[in-house]
């Protein structure tokens, strides 16, 4: 099972009632303000109710003049008061309405305002394995799209809800105020017409989930595909990658029309329901009004009619809201499950802060593995003194980058002991361990913005001179100052406008301008042409005095004035020794290097020819 099942069958273990409770929490600052709105919008809501009743006295008051029970002067009295009264309450609901539906709205928008606040951070907290576990496209839907859902839960959907529940329980006791038989009546309709809602709602959830899953592996599908567009060109895959998205499109469109299906059967139904309310009604009212005497007046017919109408109006209110609410449910999980993974943070009694390291690295027996028992490293010891400069060299797969990603503790070890000057890694306080530590990849990722902002990375305390005084300390100045606005220059999306090796020689000026305790370079001239390769290695031999530096590299070449190199193979350290020493041994590292210079020799001969 993917990291990303496993979190979908946590996310959908989440119970409405807990949910519901977890993002009680972002109304809180605003509950005031929100309470107040839902009491004028209940007021108004009850001030149309009661309408029906200001209109069954009025249609009585007619009535007794025309029989002659009222002289003119009282009726036109007793008319223009309820008249009046009606205006005014109708007058009232215009202007609150407007006050209701600002304040709800910018509330709703406060709230999910904070929610991705929230989730943003969380997210970026995340531990590396669970950010490449699951793809790009499944975080930026669920921090987008399913977070705006969320705003419809305050401004719109509590709102309703409570609005026609307090309608249906006015209009069940006006009519058992006025005429009680009927009250009977329409609370039978009332367990039918929920039982029947419990049951749409729990289809629609289903297919809600299916269309959330649909969209969110399209987002991961398109940004993907738009990151390698190049490759997709270069091989002329685009025909395969129409078919491809046209089979995600299509999983959305066909989710979408069986939640739409339902519904389309689900209205009609409650129209049904409403319908026969109102032939009962009909059915024993009229007889009523025509009796002699007659048992019920035109207005209380009236009234009734008004009732068997509205009575249904909450329900599929609250019915029609169904469908946005089971989105919302679905958006909810899918936030909460990613709220409920644990960050990567310090734990209470690992605080260990220190303002520098010495630089001594050492593995005490070490064994690590991505997936299960499927060890990448094995027993693997080794240490490195302060100040030296150490390689790992072997061939790819080997475990070379893994060293590194321990020694960061991007991850951790499953045996052994990893030290940093004598102490436990685990010891010491994330920020201690990432501020102390300069990490210089192969795959260097630049931000939008200008060169200076990814040198500096935004950090207000580090100043334009630090900036400049880093690119000049490993040759980057040499083309920057080149560039019609310097270091002001323009970044487009992940550094496009600039080689590798441009890119890599910012990265180096970006790690520089921290002035790091420990210096890992991971493949870091892996992609760059011979001339750069030379400029970058005149850098390392400046940074060299920085402190500890451990190389990972295929091109020999590069670590070749290395103090220590160990040679890693299947996840067991081989040999080490320096370059002279281990050349002499005539064993893995000798092969590699005698392999190098042949192919180089070769190259050579075809630029020649």
């Amino acid at each position: 099972m993917t990291f990303e099942e496993e979190l979908e069958q946590k996310q959908y273990s989440f119970r409405d009632v807990y949910l519901l409770k977890a993002y009680y929490r972002y109304l809180k600052p605003y509950r005031k303000p929100f309470f107040l709105a839902i009491f004028v919008d209940l007021f108004i809501n009850v001030a149309f109710t009661i309408e029906p009743v200001i209109l069954r006295y009025l249609i009585n008051v007619l009535t007794d003049y025309n029989d002659g029970l009222l002289a003119f002067e009282e009726a036109l009295r007793q008319s223009l008061l309820f008249v009046g009264l009606d205006l005014g309450l109708m007058l009232f609901a215009i202007i609150g309405a407007y006050f209701i539906t600002m304040t709800l709205k910018k509330i709703g928008q406060r709230v999910i305002y904070d929610i991705r606040c929230h989730l943003f951070d969380h997210v970026i907290h995340l531990s590396t394995k669970n950010l490449k576990s699951m793809p790009v496209g499944s975080f930026v839907t669920r921090v987008t799209n399913d977070s705006q859902n969320l705003s419809l839960l305050f401004s719109d959907i509590l709102p309703s809800f409570l609005r026609s529940v307090l309608s249906l329980l006015v209009i069940v006791v006006m009519i058992f105020v006025y005429q009680h038989f009927y009250g009977f009546i329409y609370l039978a309709y009332i367990p039918v017409v929920f039982l029947i809602s419990f049951y749409f709602r729990k289809k629609a959830r289903r297919y809600y989930r299916a269309e959330k899953k649909s969209v969110s592996v399209m987002n991961a599908f398109l940004s993907e595909s738009f990151s390698g567009i190049k490759v997709t060109k270069s091989y002329a895959r685009e025909d395969r990658m129409q078919k491809e998205f046209d089979s995600r499109n299509e999983n959305i469109y066909r989710s979408f029309i069986k939640s739409q299906n339902l519904f389309a059967l689900f209205y009609p139904f409650m129209y049904l329901l409403q319908m026969s309310c109102v032939l009962i009604v009909m059915a024993f009212g009229i007889p009523s009004v025509l009796a002699i005497p007659p048992t019920m007046t035109i207005g209380d017919f009236q009234m009734l009619y008004s009732y068997s109408t509205q009575f249904f109006g909450p329900i599929q209110q609250v019915t029609q809201q169904l469908n946005t609410l089971q989105q919302i449910i679905s958006s909810a999980e899918r936030i909460q499950g990613i709220l409920a993974l644990k960050e990567e943070k310090d734990e209470e009694t690992k605080e260990l802060d220190v303002p520098a390291f010495k630089g001594e690295i050492e593995f005490r027996h070490v064994y690590f593995a991505y997936v299960g028992e499927d060890y990448v490293l094995k027993d693997v010891s080794f240490v490195i003194k302060p100040g030296q400069t150490a390689a790992f060299v072997g061939a790819t797969g080997a475990g070379k980058s893994t060293i590194i990603s321990l020694i960061s503790r991007t991850y951790m070890p499953n045996k052994g002991e990893i030290l940093i000057d004598g102490i436990d890694i685990r010891e010491y306080s994330l920020s201690c361990l990432r501020r102390n530590i300069g990490i210089m990849l192969q795959d260097v990722f630049l931000f939008s913005g200008r060169i200076a902002d990814n040198i500096s990375l935004g950090d207000p305390g580090v100043t334009r001179e630090d900036v400049e005084n880093g690119a000049k300390e490993v040759g980057a100045d040499s083309f920057i100052l080149r560039l019609p606005n310097g270091f002001e220059e323009k970044v487009t999306e992940r550094g496009e406008n600039f080689s590798a090796g441009q890119r890599q020689l910012i990265s180096f000026a970006r790690t520089l301008v921290y002035h790091p305790s420990l210096v890992l370079l991971d493949e870091a001239t892996a992609n760059i042409d011979t001339e750069t390769e030379k400029v970058i290695q005149d850098s390392l031999e400046r940074i060299r005095r920085i402190g500890t530096m451990v190389i990972v590299a295929h091109r020999l070449s590069t670590i070749k004035r290395a103090d220590i190199i160990f040679v890693v193979d299947h996840g067991v350290l081989k040999e080490s020794g320096d370059h002279q020493a281990l050349l002499k041994k005539r064993g893995i590292y000798y092969n590699l290097y005698r392999l190098q210079n042949m192919e180089q020799a070769l190259d050579r001969k075809g630029e020649e020819r």
